[in-house]
């Protein structure tokens, strides 16, 4: 009798034991999105093949000019991303309406972090995140610039997405010592 009270009650227990610690744990804190002084400015064209097909070329365009200065407190300026690619739920033009993040690392081919939110159509709670980085496009013998994204919408689903080689424009990014 004992046992079948145990086999009962031992297996109760442990589930508003879990539920009991879930609910307390901790929120969690975001990371600290501290800006560097720096600056981004220049658009990009990528072109990946494998994301065309009749109806997508399978591109996207980078358009940016950005600064953010620590003392001032927060970055500013415009960014777009026109996306025509066959697997982006987001396509055409998305915006950014608020910038969170613009920090660079590097000296020789410095690279840009950015995140914020962004305006797309049919997408709600619309959030980007973008890497470029600047491989001195411009000199003899230099790698392409470099594009990545990804835009997710209010529930956290990927709609739209690109990483590739410039292969029309210049990104440039203000190299820094860090």
């Amino acid at each position: 009798m004992k046992r079948s009270i145990l086999a009962l009650v031992a297996p109760v227990v442990l589930v508003f034991g879990t539920l009991a610690t879930l609910n307390a744990q901790q929120p969690q804190i975001p990371t600290l999105q501290v800006c560097n002084v720096t600056g981004v400015k220049g658009s990009g064209f990528v072109k990946i093949p494998r994301r065309s097909d009749a109806a997508h070329l399978g591109t996207f365009e980078v358009r940016v000019e950005l600064r953010c200065d620590p003392r001032a407190g927060y970055p500013a300026g415009t960014l777009s991303i026109k996306v025509d690619m066959s697997d982006s739920v987001a396509q055409g033009l998305i915006t950014a309406t608020a910038l969170e993040q613009v920090t660079s690392t590097g000296k020789h081919t410095p690279t840009a972090y950015i995140n914020g939110r962004c305006k797309a159509d049919q997408v709600s709670g619309c959030r980007f995140w973008l890497t470029l980085t600047d491989n001195k496009r411009l000199e003899e013998r230099a790698a392409p610039d470099i594009v990545g994204f990804l835009v997710l919408n209010g529930v956290g689903q990927r709609v739209a997405y690109g990483f590739g080689p410039v292969v029309d424009g210049d990104i440039v990014v203000a190299p820094t010592s860090n």
